[in-house]
């Protein structure tokens, strides 16, 4: 399959070998749940699931991105002089992961030492706001009517709509270009959204400031 996007999804193979090319078959089997990733909305399938939080990561398509700029002048001529407004633009994991790293780093500071793997305590402070049935105050369809105290914003709309190229989960690739699907027969869109976490999502996104404040 090929994409311009991210991951989500189940465990691929960690271990053994597929009876089918890129479908989990055969011996293959997933990397193993760790026991900190349970929430409510993650399926009991034994295997690890991604992601685990989202971030904005828009690449310019639909007129959103992230803007940038460079303090060397001579680097890809995107110096920061001038208005913000003229600076270029992008997106994508490439500046998504950084930011996260940037997030990470800062609760790092807060707390006075590294923190290791930042997972397991995603999962604690997400079961802590989502509990058993959601939390409908940190939907992030609420949009600024969301609660000021939300560590996590549920996305509860949307699905993992990416274009492919596949005769595996791909339907209408007969086209110039298919849509990402559970079926490649017919379309069954690939990995929704709900309440609490979900393969499109994992946990949701972040409010930075109140992460690093209930580290």
């Amino acid at each position: 399959m090929t994409t311009a996007s991210g991951s989500g999804g189940p465990s691929g193979c960690a271990t053994g070998t597929p009876s089918k090319p890129e479908i989990v078959s055969g011996s293959c089997q997933g990397y193993a749940k760790p026991a900190w990733q349970t929430l409510l909305g993650n399926p009991n399938d034994r295997v690890r699931d991604i992601p685990d939080v989202s971030l904005f990561a828009a690449n310019g398509v639909w007129a959103h991105y992230y803007v940038f700029c460079d303090s060397d002048p001579y680097d890809f001529n995107t110096n920061c002089s001038g208005l913000p407004s003229t600076w270029p633009g992008a997106g994508g994991t490439s500046f998504a992961s950084p930011i996260l790293a940037g997030v990470q780093a800062l609760i790092n500071q807060h707390k006075g030492a590294p923190q290791g793997n930042p997972a397991p305590r995603y999962y604690a402070l997400a079961n802590a706001e989502y509990g058993a049935n959601g939390a409908s105050q940190c939907n992030s369809t609420a949009g600024k009517q969301t609660s000021a105290s939300c560590i996590f914003y549920d996305v509860t709309l949307g699905d993992i709509d990416v274009n492919c190229d596949s005769t595996i989960d791909c339907f209408g690739n007969k086209q110039p270009e298919g849509v990402l699907s559970l079926s490649s027969r017919t379309f069954n869109r690939a990995y929704g959204s709900n309440v609490g976490w979900d393969f499109a999502t994992g946990i949701g996104t972040i409010n930075a400031f109140n992460l690093v404040n209930a580290w």
